[in-house]
């Protein structure tokens, strides 16, 4: 044995490091992990256990009150400024209304305030919830949601027991603790991907149905472009064009028109200077950020980040299926301005379609350990950035797009002349 197979480098090379039972036995740890933090956070708001933490509140508790107000007609009230408009954009003031309404159900004046900036269309979800008690509504939220996303990884693994190892990827549990809509907008990806090539209307309506989330827009749209799938986005335009307008009736059209000239540009305003913690999203501007960096590096970076995950894109559309849709979900930390890091739960499908894939051909050097950082990813970025300041997931997730743009590159013929056990361990 040389001096050179004692080193840690060709392991992480050829991933050697990460056996089969290694890795379970990681898995089955950051599982349980996971399920005891997100017990201990459910009881940490509730106060189920012991008493809850004082002025605590979580997304979902903004929802609810979003929903309340939309169900009791007066949906306004989530976005009006209560100041002039133009003074208001410009501002770190909240909607008084909606404010108000989040201290009334959570009986605290003084609750951690979470703004609403999320399009009328998303009350269609938030009223119905809305007319359950708090506690009720949440459970189901998460229920609902997390059941709907446990049905599309068990289709894509196929079958359940292969879908356990969800269990300890970190962005899940951060999800459900905090009530967010990561679950429902993973699950409407995932389901559009699965049905894409055979059933492209339901596919469309599937990635439609994300017109709640508009920034999740970009990279479903260049997806579509660049695979050639018209009918997909003919569907998915009408779905949430149609979406929309039955909010537009539901709850008045004026709502929209308050969307688009007040809560946008103020969401802007808010997450450009630093209205939110930069160590809570991942994208490559907020990196910048993060390290000091001014706002016009930022932008440009983020920039960059931009047309390098939509020239992966394209790059990639005649590689197959699952290397096109692994890539796809990997680059929206690039693609969007404003991701936060629950949201990681999308990137857990590129690791998903990245196994496909593997399981089809073999291992290339550095994939499988890229693998494991893409897993480790939320984990990276909870201790990292949001604790320490050191945002390395940026570099996470450009290593394992420029290892798909690789892969894209080789032939298919190259691809399948691969042995099995090339650089399995």
């Amino acid at each position: 044995m040389t001096v050179q197979n004692l080193t840690i480098w060709p392991r992480l090379q050829s991933g050697s490091w990460l056996t089969q039972e290694r890795a379970r036995g990681y898995l089955r740890l950051l599982a349980i992990a996971n399920l005891i933090g997100l017990a201990l956070a459910i009881c940490r708001g509730t106060g189920w256990l012991f008493p809850p933490v004082p002025h605590f509140s979580t997304e979902f508790l903004s929802f609810y009150a979003a929903g309340r107000l939309a169900a009791a007609g007066h949906a306004a009230l989530v976005y009006a400024p209560g100041i002039p408009a133009h003074a208001y954009i410009a501002s770190f003031h909240v909607p008084p209304g909606h404010q108000a309404m989040e201290h009334a159900l959570s009986h605290d004046p003084q609750v951690m305030y979470f703004s609403f900036f999320y399009p009328p269309v998303y009350w269609l979800l938030c009223a119905p919830l809305s007319l359950l008690a708090y506690y009720r509504a949440y459970l189901l939220w998460v229920g609902l949601s997390g059941a709907l996303l446990w049905c599309c990884l068990r289709q894509m693994m196929g079958g359940w027991l292969r879908a356990w190892p969800a269990l300890a990827y970190l962005a899940i549990t951060e999800n459900a603790a905090v009530g967010e809509n990561a679950f429902l907008s993973t699950a409407l990806v995932g389901f559009g991907l699965l049905n894409l090539e055979k059933r492209p209307l339901l596919a469309g309506a599937c990635f439609g149905a994300l017109c709640y989330k508009p920034n999740f827009v970009l990279p479903v749209i260049l997806l579509l472009l660049a695979g050639r799938h018209l009918a997909a986005l003919v569907s998915a335009a009408f779905t949430g064009t149609a979406l929309c307008l039955l909010s537009a009736v539901l709850f008045g059209w004026r709502n929209w028109l308050g969307y688009f000239l007040v809560t946008v540009p103020h969401a802007q305003f808010l997450f450009t200077h630093g209205g939110f913690s930069y160590a809570l999203m991942v994208t490559p501007g907020s990196a910048v950020r993060l390290l000091g960096g001014g706002g016009v590096l930022a932008a440009a970076v983020q920039a960059g980040g931009m047309l390098f995950g939509a020239y992966c894109i394209f790059a990639t559309r005649r590689a197959s299926f699952n290397v096109r849709a692994a890539m796809f979900a990997a680059s929206f930390p690039m693609l969007l301005t404003v991701m936060l890091s629950y949201d990681l739960t999308m990137s857990g499908l590129a690791i998903l379609y990245m196994l496909r894939e593997v399981e089809r051909t073999a291992y290339l050097p550095w994939e499988k350990t890229a693998l494991a950082a893409m897993f480790a990813l939320p984990l990276v970025t909870e201790i990292l950035r949001t604790q320490m300041h050191i945002p390395l997931d940026p570099l996470i997730t450009l290593t394992f797009m420029a290892l798909l743009l690789r892969r894209a590159a080789m032939t298919p013929a190259c691809q399948n002349s691969l042995p099995l056990n090339a650089f399995h361990t």
